[in-house]
Order: C-alpha cells, then sequence, then structure tokens
C-alpha cells in the first residue's frame, strides 16, 4: 500500500481545522501522512496542530513565518514523504473513502493524475459537483479539450479533488507560484498537466469544499478583480493549449482558449432546492449520526454495519450510474450465490416491493440480472453482472476492514462464529413462532 502525503495549510483555523484533520485521520485508507503547515497563525492553531501530532504519528506539525498559501503549500511539498500527494484546505473536510478511491483508480489504469467529483457546501446546503460525466481514462490532449469547454470550473482549477504523484512533481520541479494571490491553484496544475499522458476520471466526490461567507477569498473576489485575476494567469493557460496541440489545432481552438477571460465556474453554487441540491447532514450521509451513537444503544453494532455498507454502496452505485436500491439487489444475488424471489430479496434488503420490483425491472432490462422460471414456487432472479462481482467482493473487504480494524485474526474469527451462532438462535425462535402459528 502506497504511502499518501496529505498537505494542509493553515493560517488562523482554529475553529475549523479539527474536523478538516479528522476526517483525514479516520480515512479507511491508513497508509497516510497529513503535513499540517502553520503559515505563521495568530491564534491557537499552532498549539491545536502540536495536540493532533502529539495524538496521532501520522501528523507532521510544521510551523514557518507568514508567506500565504503556495508558500505553506510548497513547505508541505518539502515534507511529504509519500508516493502520492492529496491537497485539502483546513474550511473543508474529506468524505471517509477519498483517499482509497482515488488511490484505487490511480494505481487501476495507471495514470499520473487522478481528478474526482466533490461536494459543494454552502451553508446548510450540499450539492454534488463533477464538470465530466463519465468515469475512465482521457489522454491529456482529451483533458484538455474537456477544459475549454468550461474552463473557469473549480472541478478543473482547485488542487482538493485531485490525486498527484510526487515523483511527477518532484522531477518537473513543479512548485506553487508565492507571487500571485489567486488561480495559483490552476498554474501548478497546468505546470503538472504538461508531464501527463493519462488522466483518471473518478465519479466519486472526494472532497467537502465549504463556502464561508465573509472570507479573504469571499471579499475580495468582484469582477475587477477576477478579470485582472485571469489576464495574470492566461499567460500560463495559452501556453499549456499551445504545448499540447500542434499549431494547426492550437490554431483552431484559439478563440475557445481566450474565452477563458469571460467564463464563469459553473459548479462554484449548491442553490437551497435546486435539482440535486439536498440539505447537509440529512439522513443521506454518515455525517447525520449524532455525537449520541457515540453511547451504546440497542443493535448499535448491527445498525452501523448496515450503514456503513449502504455508504459504499452508494460509491459504487454512483461510479456505474446506478440506482442504489439496484446495486444493494445485485449484492445480495452474488451473496446468495443461488436464484431467489422477489420475496427473497424484500427480506434481505429490507426492502418493500414497491422499490424491489421497479429496480428487478431495470436489472432485467439492462442484463444485469436474470429471469429463472421454478416450477410451483414463481419466478426466481440471478445475478448476471460478472464484470461488477469483483467490485463487489472488494467493497465485503473494505467494510470488514472498517469493522474488525485493530482486531486480531483470531478475534476476527471469533466475531464471525459469534454473529452465525445468533443469527442460528433468532433464526430457531422466528420459525419456531411462525410454525406454531399456522
Amino acid at each position: 500500500m502506497e504511502k499518501v502525503s496529505i498537505i494542509v495549510p493553515v493560517y488562523n483555523a482554529e475553529q475549523r481545522l479539527k474536523r478538516c484533520a479528522e476526517s483525514i485521520l479516520n480515512q479507511d485508507y491508513p497508509e497516510l501522512e497529513l503535513i499540517l503547515v502553520d503559515d505563521g497563525s495568530r491564534d491557537g492553531s499552532w498549539s491545536l496542530i502540536c495536540s493532533l501530532a502529539a495524538g496521532d504519528s501520522r501528523v507532521k506539525a510544521v510551523h514557518k513565518e507568514n508567506g500565504g498559501v503556495s508558500s505553506a503549500r510548497n513547505r508541505g511539498l518539502d515534507e511529504a514523504q509519500g508516493s502520492y500527494v492529496q491537497f485539502a484546505d483546513a474550511d473543508d473536510w474529506l468524505p471517509m473513502d477519498a483517499t482509497k478511491l482515488l488511490v484505487r483508480e490511480m494505481e487501476a489504469h495507471p495514470a499520473q493524475l487522478v481528478v474526482g467529483d466533490f461536494y459543494r457546501v454552502v451553508e446548510d446546503s450540499v450539492s454534488e459537483k463533477g464538470s465530466i460525466e463519465k468515469g475512465g481514462t482521457l489522454s491529456r490532449r482529451d483533458y484538455a479539450d474537456r477544459m475549454m469547454r468550461s474552463p473557469a470550473d473549480l472541478y478543473y482549477g482547485v488542487l482538493w479533488n485531485k490525486l498527484y504523484r510526487r515523483d511527477v512533481i518532484r522531477r518537473g520541479g513543479i512548485r506553487m507560484d508565492e507571487n500571485i494571490s489567486y488561480s495559483e491553484d490552476m498554474i501548478f496544475n497546468l505546470e503538472y498537466l504538461l508531464h501527463v499522458t493519462t488522466v483518471a476520471i473518478l465519479k466519486a466526490p472526494v472532497y467537502y469544499y465549504q463556502y464561508t461567507k465573509g472570507s479573504l477569498v469571499d471579499q475580495s473576489l468582484n469582477l475587477s478583480s477576477t478579470l485582472k485575476m485571469k489576464k495574470n494567469v492566461i499567460g500560463y493557460y495559452n501556453e499549456f493549449f499551445k504545448s499540447t496541440f500542434d499549431a494547426p489545432a492550437y490554431q483552431e481552438r484559439l478563440p475557445v482558449i481566450y474565452s477563458y477571460l469571460l467564463a464563469v465556474s459553473r459548479d462554484s453554487l449548491a442553490l437551497p432546492f435546486a435539482p440535486g441540491t439536498r440539505k447537509l447532514g440529512g439522513d443521506g450521509e454518515l455525517s447525520a449520526f449524532s455525537p449520541e451513537t457515540a453511547e451504546p444503544f440497542p443493535l448499535r453494532s448491527a445498525v452501523l454495519s448496515l450503514r456503513l455498507l449502504a455508504r459504499y454502496l452508494e460509491t459504487m452505485a454512483r461510479r456505474h450510474g446506478m440506482e442504489e436500491n439496484e446495486l444493494l439487489l445485485l449484492y445480495c444475488m452474488e451473496k446468495r450465490k443461488a436464484p431467489c424471489s422477489a420475496e427473497a430479496l424484500c427480506a434481505m434488503t429490507g426492502l418493500g416491493k414497491s422499490a424491489v420490483i421497479p429496480a428487478l425491472a431495470r436489472l432485467l432490462a439492462e442484463g444485469l440480472a436474470g429471469r429463472e422460471p421454478a416450477a410451483g414456487r414463481g419466478e426466481r432472479f440471478s445475478f448476471r453482472a460478472p464484470e461488477l462481482r469483483g467490485e463487489l467482493r472488494q467493497l465485503d473487504l473494505d467494510v470488514d476492514a472498517v469493522r474488525f480494524a485493530g482486531f486480531t485474526p483470531e478475534e476476527i474469527r471469533r466475531c464471525r462464529e459469534m454473529e452465525e451462532r445468533i443469527g442460528e438462535s433468532i433464526l430457531r425462535h422466528l420459525r419456531a413462532e411462525s410454525a406454531e402459528t399456522k
């Protein structure tokens, strides 16, 4: 497992840093180092960083004189030891599987850059954003053409929805430009892309980007300053495309390239009541669990285990453009290893027939499930998606890695044995009750 260096510049972020740091340290990809670079904060940020480092050996605490966010990120790159590099900002946080998904996508192809979707958070509204519709790989040229369609999108310009190779950064001498205060992210990405042949597109959100009203960025970004910033960047932007395309193709695209000056971001809002926008901390998120879940309650382990499974199924379903109920049915059919009825699928999933039947119909139409008549017992349905089998089995491993973190092999064996015995005991009593009522 390759180590990932996650770099977080910190300046007067005492009130927000803990959430960011905990979201990184609680990733389900343990082989990481968190590099917290205090850029001369005047609040309690440095004390908090030292406390975090004392509590977890994966945290590297770095203090420097104030020099700006680019300076802090460069210092983080100097300190990084991982094969891969991620960036995050102290105001924001990561979904629990972000690093794992980015690394797997990087290594599956292989690629030199991975770009993921993200969540845009404005107050208590959250919306998923992604400028490229399908996952897979793109050449640098194809990625550049996609970027020209919406050049001002955060998706392309920012650092925090991407995974970089540290050897590419090192060999290319790629650094943040410490002389500019806006779009330094974009310039870093453009320089990095010059050393890339393949870009992997991950169709899963890997970041929560928090809009902070009244922040320095919020106060400074008016139309005049935005145009001034873009004029500073357009030279880098133009040189990137000139290096990516041959002369005829470059000339053909030149008007589109310079349209960057007037382009606006299409993925910077999370408007309440707009399609795709939901309330942050709603029922669909693990963050919805209140502090009370830290206290024991009946069936706590079973409830949280099911929620964890649902979380991973949600990510996998999004990646394949499927409904979550469809993937849940496929998961149960694959685990069952034998054809099963709609009633059995209702029992296994906890879904009602009103949800199971339409989902089954879609799976049948897509060829992902098969229908098998069974004399006297009604129809049976079976798993017909061998291309998903490996991912579903990996999903089980991911769930167990979280459930049994810190357990010895013998403890895991005993837990599984006890779970099986508990299930048999419950089933025996329920069967007996059912027989008595007949």
